[in-house]
């Protein structure tokens, strides 16, 4: 029995110590670009994260190269703050970009619907806490884009934030 105990005692503490490692994790952001998420760890403190979102009825792919710290304020050890840059591609659609007239009385249009290509440079700043022995991590970001291409030339939006839901694994 004491052996029994101790092989489940040792399993168990490999199985924590293994949750401790934080090498990747998929979940979903929500904000106003919501979508689905992947992070991979290059270094210790150094991620890619890569984010399929939608964005003003289109799609948006961004690859972002963060930088985690401990909060060193925090009150608990599992707060981590991040940042970094990217950039992203999709295309953006608009619906009431032109309207035609189709009857001589003046009251039917046609709304003409237009996608873009769209292209830019996006930054990140977040708050992340990982819950390690569940394991997730949970996260509030703000993420700067501007846009080189699209419907028009440059266009930015400060204030996309999201929160996120990520299973480390």
């Amino acid at each position: 029995m004491r052996i029994f105990l101790a092989v489940l005692f040792v399993g168990v503490m490999s199985m924590a110590s293994a949750q401790q490692n934080y090498e990747k994790s998929a979940g979903v952001r929500l904000g106003s670009t919501s979508g689905l998420t992947f992070k991979k760890f290059v270094t210790e403190n150094e991620a890619i994260e890569l984010i399929l979102s939608g964005r003003n009825e289109g799609m948006q792919f961004s690859v972002l190269y963060l930088f985690h710290q401990p909060m060193e304020f925090s009150f608990n050890e599992n707060f981590y703050v991040h940042y970094g840059l990217g950039g992203h591609l999709g295309y953006e659609r608009f619906d009431d970009i032109s309207k035609t007239l189709v009857n001589a009385t003046g009251d039917a249009f046609v709304f003409e619907d237009k996608s873009f290509f769209a292209m830019g440079i996006d930054a990140n700043l977040g708050i992340e806490y990982r819950w390690l022995e569940v394991p997730i991590t949970i996260g509030f970001d703000i993420k700067p884009i501007f846009n080189f291409i699209g419907m028009r030339h440059t266009r930015g939006k400060f204030w996309d934030s999201g929160i996120s839901f990520k299973y480390v694994f």
